[in-house]
């Protein structure tokens, strides 16, 4: 793959450096995706983008509920096998009382 090197001021590569933090990628693939979003002309307003946003936010609404109904799935299975632990364990506290 073709290496590009660029000489940033320091404001600029740590203002880079925050918005990849806290979007969770990496910088070069933060530069990369601002280089193809100039080249493909997508400015931040316009119809087509509110478009593509509202798409984006109703995608990530679903993957939310999704994720929400698996936790919640997840938490009742927890508490299920912690209810099955505690009943295993007093089975096995009487039996030793019996003994």
């Amino acid at each position: 793959m073709p290496t590009i090197h660029l000489s940033l001021p320091e404001s600029l590569y740590e203002e880079l450096r925050r918005k990849a933090d806290d979007m969770g990628v990496q910088i070069t693939d933060l530069v990369k995706f601002f280089i193809k979003q100039g080249i493909e002309g997508k400015e931040d307003t316009g119809e087509e983008n509110g478009e593509q946003y509202e798409e984006s936010v109703a995608f990530l609404e679903a993957k939310v509920a999704q994720l929400d109904a698996m936790v919640s799935e997840l938490v009742k299975k927890i508490k299920l096998l912690e209810e099955g632990e505690d009943e295993d364990t007093e089975e096995v506290e009487i039996k030793r009382e019996n003994a």
